[in-house]
C-alpha cells in the first residue's frame, strides 16, 4: 500500500515537473543558449529539468540500467541525489534574487554557500562508498537500517534545509503584503513547501525510529512540499499570463 503511494506520488510529480518543463523548453520566448541561465525562466528551466532527472532516476527500471553503467554500486542514487541537490540550490538561488534578499543569495553562493555544496556533495558520496550497498537499490531503500545510509539521506535533506532556511522571512513578508491577491497566494505555497523540507530534516531522528513502513510517508512529504513550491511558480505564471499590472506584483516570478 505505502509503495503504491509512492509510485503514485512520483508519477504525478513526473507529469507535473515534466509538463512544464517541456513547455518551458519549448516555449518562444526560451532564450537561447548558455545565456537562458542568466534569465528567470532559464533558471527555472534548469530545475525542472534537474529536479525531473532526479525522480526518473529514482524509478526502478531506469535506475537498474543506469546501475549497469556506473563504475560504483548504486552511483545512480548519487547522481540523482546530486540532481536535486543542484536543483534547489538553483530554486533557493532564483527566488533569493527575485525576493531581493541579498542576505540569502551570499547565504546559499557566497563562499560559504559553495563549501557548503561541496562538503554536502562529498558527504553523500563518502557515506556511500563506506556503506555496504551491494545490489542496486532506488533511494538505498534495502540499506535503511545502515548508519552510513542514514547519514547519506540526512546530509541531503540538511543541505535542502540550509539552502531555503534563508527564504522563509523573505517569502512570509511578501505573503503577508503582496499586494496582488495572486501575488500573497504563491508566496504562501512556497513558503509552505519549504516548511515541509525542513521540517523532515528536523524530524529525521523521528523517522529513523518510526520504521521502514515510515520511509514512504516521509517520502510522501517530500513531493508534497516539491508539489507546493512548483504551485507557487506556477501561480505567478498566472498572473504574468493575464498580464496583470507589473507594479502591483512586486517581485518578478514566473514559469512561463
Amino acid at each position: 500500500m505505502n509503495e503504491s503511494i509512492y509510485v503514485i506520488s512520483v508519477g504525478f510529480m513526473l507529469i507535473f515537473l515534466g509538463g512544464l518543463t517541456f513547455h518551458r523548453m519549448t516555449s518562444k520566448r526560451t532564450p537561447e543558449g548558455a545565456r537562458a541561465l542568466l534569465r528567470p525562466s532559464g533558471r527555472l528551466a534548469l530545475m525542472g529539468v534537474l529536479l525531473t532527472a532526479a525522480y526518473v532516476f529514482s524509478l526502478p527500471g531506469v535506475y537498474h540500467v543506469l546501475e549497469a553503467i556506473v563504475p560504483i554500486s548504486n552511483g545512480t542514487d548519487f547522481i540523482a541525489k546530486c540532481c536535486a541537490m543542484t536543483a534547489v540550490g538553483v530554486l533557493g538561488v532564483h527566488l533569493a534574487v527575485a525576493y531581493g534578499s541579498e542576505t540569502a543569495t551570499t547565504w546559499i553562493i557566497g563562499k560559504r554557500g559553495l563549501l557548503v555544496g561541496v562538503i554536502a556533495a562529498s558527504g553523500v558520496l563518502f557515506t556511500l562508498l563506506v556503506a555496504d550497498t551491494p545490489e542496486a537499490s532506488p533511494r538505498l531503500e534495502m540499506y535503511q537500517g545502515q548508519r552510513a545510509v542514514e547519514l547519506n539521506e540526512w546530509i541531503v535533506l540538511a543541505y535542502t534545509a540550509y539552502v531555503l532556511a534563508p527564504l522563509l522571512l523573505p517569502l512570509l513578508r511578501d505573503g503577508r503584503r503582496n499586494p496582488l491577491r495572486l501575488g500573497r497566494l504563491a508566496s504562501r505555497l512556497i513558503f509552505a513547501g519549504f516548511i515541509f523540507s525542513i521540517a523532515r530534516a528536523l524530524a529525521y531522528p523521528l523517522e529513523l525510529h518510526a520504521g521502514p513502513e515510515a520511509f514512504y510517508i516521509f517520502e510522501l512529504v517530500t513531493h508534497v512540499s516539491t508539489a507546493c513550491v512548483v504551485l507557487g511558480l506556477w501561480v505567478f505564471a498566472i498572473a504574468r499570463r493575464h498580464r496583470l499590472a507589473r507594479k502591483t506584483l512586486d517581485i518578478g516570478l514566473s514559469i512561463k
